[in-house]
């Protein structure tokens, strides 16, 4: 069976900024993000509204073949491959509490991607934080 997959480019920084205003933190909050065994219900719904916007989750679930779209031309086949066997295993409940800490189980996960996994050309695009 042959799956097309068409790849698209999200525009990341404005959904960030949206989802941050929403969730009421700053990138600071962000960044410091792994500090603390728990970030906190705030940067972990923020995680839920960012991932939603980006086409990654929706309605508690990954999308089938979301990584590779949104990500597929940053990252190597390998990386794809891998994340998606690792991260779609993650489940969810359906509360509103428990979709924002699903979302930051995914993002953990998606962190998962390496310098190596991505694509020559691309590197200066990965930004810690």
């Amino acid at each position: 069976m042959v799956v097309c997959v068409q790849r698209t480019q999200v525009q990341a920084g404005p959904i960030k900024d949206q989802c941050m205003e929403a969730a009421g933190i700053t990138a600071q909050d962000v960044a410091n993000r792994h500090e603390t065994d728990d970030p906190g219900n705030s940067v972990k719904c923020f995680f839920r509204c960012f991932l939603e916007n980006i086409g990654i989750i929706a309605d508690n679930e990954i999308i089938p073949g979301a990584f590779d779209r949104v990500l597929g031309h940053i990252v190597t086949v390998e990386a794809v491959e891998r994340m998606e066997a690792t991260c779609n295993m993650i489940k969810s409940e359906s509360t509103h509490d428990e979709s924002c800490e699903f979302a930051w189980h995914i993002s953990e996960c998606y962190e998962g991607v390496r310098l190596s996994d991505v694509k020559n050309g691309r590197r200066t695009r990965i930004h810690k934080g």
